[in-house]
């Protein structure tokens, strides 16, 4: 089953995500980046408004790839109480290093690793996420307003990021200025996540509120489970997809 994330900045944003049937709530704030980070105490605050009702995921934001940076930003955002821990993978810096250093670390959160199909790093992805310890990985756009996911990437390309990724075992999610219109195509894929900010947004500007009924209508787009899971981004079978 592929599972529904809304992209929320504020704990009114959350509550009117979790009132959409949002399967996965994902803190994050579009004013700093594409994988903004909000502040300590609006986590907090949403993590208290989600109340266990919804798994949380939360970014670290845009960092450069410097493996003390990273380490403490990730170990943080862990310690907050989230669910799972996005963090961009961006190009240049010490990706090995960085991947090296996170797995050192004892977090209490899952570790998921975002590429962006606009700016892809060197590493293979699911090499890196054994790296680092992650358990799933995600493809985004690091650029929001210059096209969505299905322009920087064939669908032949996306499908095969989300079979190399379940081919390891891995959780493996889908975003990047999605809309309706994309959804067929990606649901066909089969991605364990399918991500929204700006399709849920008023206008479906990504800096404005979240939209009750654009939320409704990719609700409804996506077949959802009468019952939630009791945590995190859903595990994917270690079987491959072939």
């Amino acid at each position: 089953m592929t599972r529904f994330l809304a992209s929320v900045r504020d704990e009114g944003e959350a509550a009117l995500a979790l009132a959409a049937g949002a399967d996965i709530i994902d803190l994050k704030d579009p004013d700093n980046g594409a994988l903004g980070a909000v502040a300590p105490p609006t986590m907090k605050a949403c993590l208290t408004r989600i109340a266990g009702r919804a798994p949380v995921s939360a970014t670290v934001g845009d960092l450069p790839m410097e493996p003390g940076v990273i380490a403490r930003a990730v170990a943080a955002t862990a310690a907050s109480g989230a669910d799972d821990v996005k963090l961009g993978v961006p190009q240049g810096g010490d990706a090995g290093s960085c991947f090296a250093a996170l797995r050192r670390l004892d977090l209490p959160a899952g570790l998921i690793l975002v590429f962006f199909a606009d700016a892809m790093a060197d590493v293979d992805p699911p090499q890196a996420a054994r790296a680092a310890g992650a358990r799933g990985l995600m493809l985004d756009t690091a650029g929001k307003g210059d096209g969505a996911l299905p322009d920087y990437m064939s669908i032949e390309a996306i499908a095969h990021f989300v079979e190399a990724g379940r081919a390891a075992g891995l959780m493996v999610g889908l975003a990047g200025a999605l809309r309706a219109k994309h959804l067929a195509d990606l649901l066909a894929l089969r991605p364990d996540v399918l991500g929204f900010r700006g399709g849920l947004c008023r206008d479906g500007v990504r800096n404005q509120g979240l939209d009750p009924a654009a939320c409704g209508r990719i609700r409804a787009l996506i077949p959802g489970s009468s019952e939630r899971d009791d945590g995190r981004f859903r595990e994917a079978p270690a079987a491959a997809l072939c």
